[in-house]
């Protein structure tokens, strides 16, 4: 069955959402099965559904150089460039950088039609469309990859992943930031050089948290995407509760020889 834009503003309605919302989307094109029109029809359903539309368009496929000059101990950054590296390679991060592919067709699709912001963070950024873009996207979201999504849920945001798990939630990421768990130390090629960037961990372990939110979920069904919604303080207050009552929640087993999460790990005091 061929999903239409009327079936996905009937599911947003349905959870809940409308044009009072303030919305970071995560998502998942070839999950609907089929979109009469492609992408563009989801990312003119949720733009046109929401009084703000927010989705991350990172960039670190890029602009992500090695830098000499790197944090090495416990940040999970090789203290030696990758074979055949060459800086030479790397794109100065600019607001029309294509978003990376593991992002979705969705998300480069309405960084590209839709005249939004972006921040500015060169590895993590996020683009926005409607009433809070420039305040989300604005000044001060350089450095830290999270604060877009913290001044979403300051702003009584909403979170929706929308064909994809919690594996893709980056809303995550900043609760384990209030937790006390520190991003990490990257370096990115600019205009103006390269610079500094924090970047977050692993998201692979991400799903353990189902549990724990499944309370707070809304939930529905759209061709063959399951959309589920969630209220972003209770979600990141949620996950910042279960990371801080154990510093090793929402990490790769160490069995799994994780860089990110075995760094997260040695930071924690014995």
């Amino acid at each position: 069955m061929t999903v239409t834009q009327e079936d996905i503003e009937r599911g947003l309605r349905e959870l809940g959402l409308g044009q009072n919302s303030h919305v970071l989307v995560h998502s998942s094109y070839k999950a609907f099965g089929g979109v009469e029109g492609g992408p563009a029809t989801v990312a003119r359903a949720l733009a046109g559904s929401f009084a703000t539309l927010m989705m991350p368009a990172f960039a670190s496929h890029r602009s992500a150089v090695w830098d000499e000059r790197g944090l090495f101990e416990n940040n999970a950054y090789p203290a030696a460039p990758p074979e055949g590296w060459d800086i030479s390679q790397a794109e100065p991060f600019t607001y029309d950088t294509p978003a990376n592919p593991t992002m979705g067709i969705i998300n480069e699709t309405f960084r590209r039609e839709y005249d939004g912001a972006r921040s500015a963070n060169p590895m993590m950024s996020f683009v926005a469309y409607g009433a809070l873009a420039d305040e989300l996207c604005g000044a001060g979201t350089d450095v830290d990859a999270v604060e877009p999504i913290r001044r979403l849920m300051e702003a009584a945001g909403q979170v929706l992943l929308l064909g994809v798990t919690h594996t893709n939630s980056t809303a995550i990421h900043l609760a384990e930031q209030l937790a006390g768990r520190e991003q990490f130390v990257r370096y990115a090629m600019t205009p103006d050089g390269v610079r500094m960037a924090m970047s977050g961990g692993c998201g692979n372990p991400f799903d353990d948290l189902q549990p724990h939110v499944q309370h707070l979920e809304r939930r529905v069904q759209v061709g063959g995407s399951t959309l589920r919604c969630y209220d972003l303080q209770s979600y990141v207050e949620t996950a910042r509760r279960l990371i801080e009552d154990d510093p090793e929640a929402l990490l790769c087993a160490a069995t799994k020889s994780c860089s990110r999460c075995d760094a997260h790990r040695s930071r924690v005091p014995v």
